[in-house]
C-alpha cells in the first residue's frame, strides 16, 4: 500500500466532486436512512479514507466539525484538514499499518480545531471490509466525542498548587529535598525533579541560611513548626522572598534519626516590594521630600539583591559646598531655604526614574538604573550647572551655592555600602580639585 500524505493546508481534495458524487450513489436509500439512525456520526469511505472517496455521511457531522455535511462532501479532505497537524499525521499512519497488517478493526483519537470555537478531542471507532484477497474496501467510522477524563486526585492537587503558586517540600534533617509538589517552574525556574536534588541552603541568600539553620536547630528538639522569611535563589540568578512555614515530621524517611521538615513555601515578592515602597514613601525628609538615610539604603540593598545581575545601577552622590559658612552667614533659615531648593532642583531636572536619598544634613544621594558611568557623568554635570545657575531669594538678599558631585557604577557583587562608599570618594576628589565639579569614583 502506498504512503497517504496529509492534505495540503489550502485547495481542494485529491479527487474531483465527480468521485465523492459516485461515491454517495454506492449505498442506496434504505441503507443511507439506516447509518442516518445510528447513534453518533457515521461516515463510510473507500479505502483513501478522508482523501477523496466519500460514500456517506450523516447530517450530525455539523454538531462536531461545526460545519455542514455538504462541506466534506463536496471537500472531503477537508475533515483531515481540520485535525490538529500532529494528530493528523499520527492518524494517518496508524490507519495505514492497519491495513497493511490485516487489522478490521482500529480506534483513532483526535483533536478537532474548529473556526471560533474550543477544540474537541475525536474518538474515531472504523471497521475495514476487506474482499477475499485481504484488499481493503471500504471503511465505516462512527465519531464522537471524547469524554473529558476525570483527574486523579493527586492530578487535581498538583493543578491546585499550581494555580496559587505554593510549594509543599519534603525535607531531611539536613534540608535536603526529598520530593517537591508545586509550581516549581515559576517560583524557581526549575523543574521539581531539579529542585529534588538540591538542599534548601544551597538556594537561600548566605545571611539567611545561618538564620535558618540556627533557628531550625533551636526548634528541632521542642518539634514546633516555624515561620520563617527567606530569600530563596530563582533560576537566573536573582533572589525571590519567600515565607516558609516548618513543621516537624519526624517520621520523614525510615532512616531520619532527627525529625525532618514539611515546608511550605509561598511567594511573597510582591508583598515585600509594596512593603518597601511604602516603607520608602512614609520614611521621607520633611525639607527635601528626599528619603531618610535608612529608607534609601534599604531600598540600594533591594536593587542589588533584587536586580538582574547585568542590569546597570549607577550612582550620583553630592554635598553641597560650605554649607556650614551659609548658615553662619545667614542662619539655619537661609541653610534649610538652600536645601529645599535642591530638592525642588532634583525633582524637576531628573526626568528619569530616580531615588533620591538625604544622608547627612549635606550629603545626598541619586541612585539611577540602566545608565552607563558616562551617562550618569553627564546628569551629574547637568544637575551641578543647574545648582550654579540659581539664586535663591532670602530676606531680599540672593544667596548662590554650589555642590561637589562623585559618580560611580555598580561592580559585580558590590554591597550597597562598598558602592556608596565608592560614590562618595569621588565627592571628596571633587573637592580636593577645587570644589563645583564632578568627579568620577575609582
Amino acid at each position: 500500500m502506498q504512503r497517504r500524505d496529509p492534505p495540503p493546508e489550502d485547495g481542494q481534495a485529491s479527487v474531483d466532486d465527480s468521485t465523492a458524487e459516485s461515491g454517495q450513489r454506492l449505498l442506496d436509500a434504505p441503507a443511507q436512512r439506516w447509518l442516518e439512525s445510528v447513534p453518533g456520526t457515521v461516515y463510510v469511505t473507500g479505502p483513501n479514507w478522508w482523501l477523496g472517496d466519500l460514500h456517506f455521511l450523516s447530517e450530525s457531522i455539523v454538531e462536531l466539525g461545526q460545519r455542514p455535511a455538504d462541506d466534506y462532501r463536496d471537500q472531503p479532505a477537508l475533515w483531515l484538514r481540520q485535525m490538529a497537524t500532529a494528530d493528523r499525521q499520527q492518524a494517518l499512519d496508524t490507519l495505514q499499518r492497519a491495513e497493511t497488517e490485516g487489522e478490521s478493526r482500529l480506534r483513532l483519537v483526535y483533536t478537532l480545531e474548529r473556526d471560533g470555537d474550543v477544540p474537541c478531542r475525536i474518538e474515531d471507532q472504523i471497521t475495514l471490509t476487506r474482499d477475499e484477497q485481504g484488499g481493503v474496501l471500504t471503511l465505516t467510522g462512527v465519531l464522537g466525542v471524547m469524554p473529558q477524563e476525570e483527574a486523579a486526585p493527586e492530578q487535581t492537587c498538583q493543578a491546585m498548587l499550581r494555580h496559587c503558586g505554593d510549594l509543599i517540600i519534603a525535607l531531611d534533617e539536613e534540608l535536603d529535598c526529598l520530593g517537591v509538589l508545586g509550581n516549581a517552574v515559576d517560583t524557581l525556574g526549575m523543574q521539581p525533579d531539579q529542585l529534588r536534588a538540591r538542599s534548601l541552603f544551597s538556594l537561600m541568600a548566605p545571611e539567611d541560611g545561618a538564620r535558618v539553620q540556627r533557628t531550625l536547630l533551636e526548634q528541632a528538639g521542642e518539634a514546633r513548626p516555624v515561620l520563617l522569611e527567606v530569600r530563596l535563589e530563582h533560576r537566573d540568578g536573582s533572589y525571590r522572598w519567600f515565607e516558609i512555614h516548618f513543621s516537624p515530621y519526624a517520621d520523614i524517611t525510615s532512616l531520619a534519626a532527627m525529625p525532618g521538615w514539611v515546608a511550605v513555601a509561598r511567594n511573597i515578592t510582591e508583598r515585600r516590594h509594596q512593603s518597601l515602597n511604602w516603607d520608602a514613601y512614609t520614611a521621607t525628609d520633611e525639607l527635601t521630600s528626599a528619603l531618610n538615610q535608612s529608607a534609601f539604603m534599604g531600598l540600594l540593598r533591594h536593587a542589588l539583591a533584587f536586580g538582574e545581575s547585568s542590569a546597570r545601577l549607577s550612582m550620583i552622590v553630592f554635598d553641597v559646598d560650605c554649607l556650614d559658612d551659609i548658615n553662619r552667614s545667614w542662619g539655619r533659615d537661609g541653610g534649610d531655604l538652600v536645601l529645599t531648593c535642591i530638592g525642588e532642583l532634583c525633582r524637576a531636572t531628573l526626568r528619569e526614574r530616580f531615588s533620591f536619598g538625604r544622608l547627612e544634613d549635606d550629603t545626598f544621594a541619586i541612585l539611577l538604573s540602566g545608565k552607563s558611568l558616562q551617562e550618569t557623568a553627564r546628569v551629574a554635570e547637568r544637575l551641578r550647572e543647574r545648582f550654579a545657575a540659581t539664586r535663591v531669594e532670602f530676606h531680599g538678599h540672593w544667596l548662590t551655592f554650589s555642590v561637589s558631585l562623585g559618580v560611580a557604577e555598580r561592580r559585580v557583587e558590590e554591597t550597597a555600602e562598598g558602592f556608596l562608599a565608592r560614590a562618595g570618594e569621588g565627592v571628596r576628589e571633587a573637592k580636593r580639585h577645587g570644589r563645583d565639579r564632578v568627579h568620577q569614583a575609582p
